[in-house]
């Protein structure tokens, strides 16, 4: 307690000194929090979009589905039957299944030559003929599982019903094409003016239907954008798969219990079928965060670094200042430990009290924009994602912790040199 009040006294002896140092602990620590909260907030929006946008939480598929997903997918499909579902839904954290079904389709629209015109169109006239990558959903059920997927519609609606004759596609795929939304309640056009939706089925053969446009995907996240939504009875009549589908996502509350749900879930399924959780389905997202957290490292560590230079250099200053002070206690019997003890516990003082503020108003800056939110769209996106900061107490308390280690060890340096000194040369120092 002694050394404790000396360390005080000697702190407040050179105010400009001891607040220059504060300072630059304050920015550095509150620096460091608010990224953290940032990265955090940016990891969760990719997480929801993901999960609740394209996944879900978990999927299920036959089993040797995934090992073979290039090569022929819908040879590997599964029975959608009251019953399987019953058995997903008695899992507990399981609260909601949609089948889905996963295919390559192609989409030909038809030439655009003015009503009551027969004539060869011209190259602008022409209808045009793209392949896309096709989910087929159940709106209903779909809603419960990536809710995400109903605020991506853009302009035009999702589609009513799974047997609809509607689909939905990105809308920069969809302009390529050509092609606009319907509008709802609008009656529908001829057949012959219609576009087409082809597709080859399990054994090869090439079926079509004919649909209408009923809405236009937003661009949420970068990829490939010829992607698009087909009603799941509609996708089904097409593969010529009634009653079968590829996968089954399920969404699981709460998120955090996914791999203890998976697990249960494979146990309760059996071998026939085989649990996959988001993350695996995009081990992609992993080398993301790594890198993300690689790089927040990086930038803590300077950080942290300019900030405990300032302290280091402090405490330098503090020795050559106190040189005979230094020898005077040395020479009436204080041991050189505890002269290192002395400014160790300067360092750990100034690092607790700019810890404890630079992390408290850096957890009151990642709270406020959690509130508020940061509009920030991804590349190559067509909406924004509102990313919200947020950081834990148990990484608050780590980083306070860590202001304190850091700091006094930031002394050690200075504490040895001053305790190194000789009494009679310090003494005689002028």
């Amino acid at each position: 307690m002694r050394l404790f009040g000396f360390a005080s006294r000697n702190l407040s002896r050179n105010r400009r000194r001891t607040v220059i140092s504060l300072v630059a602990l304050v920015v550095g620590m509150g620096a460091l929090v608010t990224l953290r909260g940032f990265i955090n907030g940016q990891q969760r929006v990719m997480i929801e979009n993901l999960v609740y946008g394209q996944f879900g939480v978990l999927q299920v598929h036959r089993a040797g589905y995934m090992a073979n997903v290039l090569a022929s997918p819908l040879g590997l499909d599964l029975e959608d039957t009251p019953e399987l579902r019953e058995r997903i839904l008695s899992v507990p954290g399981v609260v909601a299944v949609s089948p889905r079904i996963q295919f390559g389709a192609m989409l030909s629209t038809p030439d655009r030559l003015p009503p009551g015109e027969e004539r060869e169109p011209t190259e602008e006239e022409k209808g045009k003929t793209s392949f896309f990558l096709a989910t087929a959903i159940d709106p209903e059920a779909e809603r419960k599982v990536a809710w995400k997927r109903m605020e991506w519609v853009g302009a035009g609606r999702m589609f009513p019903a799974p047997d609809s004759d509607e689909i939905i596609l990105n809308g920069a795929f969809a302009k390529g094409l050509r092609i606009e939304p319907e509008a709802e309640g609008a009656p529908r056009p001829p057949l012959e003016q219609r576009s087409a939706l082809l597709a080859a089925d399990r054994d090869g053969a090439l079926n079509g239907e004919n649909v209408v446009l009923g809405g236009a995907l937003l661009s949420v996240m970068p990829g490939d954008k010829k992607v698009g939504l087909v009603p799941l009875g509609t996708a089904q009549r097409l593969l010529r798969m009634e009653g079968r589908v590829t996968e089954l996502a399920v969404a699981v509350e709460p998120l955090e219990d996914a791999p203890k749900v998976a697990a249960a879930l494979a146990a309760a399924l059996g071998p026939s079928y085989e649990v996959h959780r988001w993350d695996e389905l995009f081990p992609f997202f992993g080398e993301i965060t790594g890198t993300a957290d690689f790089i927040f490292g990086v930038i803590s560590s300077i950080f942290l670094a300019v900030a405990l230079l300032g302290i280091v250099n402090s405490m330098l200053m503090s020795v050559l200042e106190r040189v005979r002070e230094i020898g005077t206690m040395l020479a009436v019997g204080m041991r050189r430990r505890q002269v290192v003890a002395l400014f160790l516990m300067e360092g750990a003082i100034l690092g607790a009290i700019g810890g404890a503020v630079g992390v408290s108003l850096g957890y009151l800056v990642v709270r406020w924009l959690h509130r508020v939110g940061i509009h920030l769209p991804a590349p190559g996106a067509t909406t924004e994602s509102i990313i919200r900061p947020f950081v834990g107490l148990d990484y608050v308390a780590a980083a306070l912790a860590l202001a304190v280690v850091g700091a006094a060890l930031a002394t050690l340096w200075p504490a040895m040199r001053a305790s190194a000194l000789r009494p009679v040369e310090a003494l005689q120092h002028v």
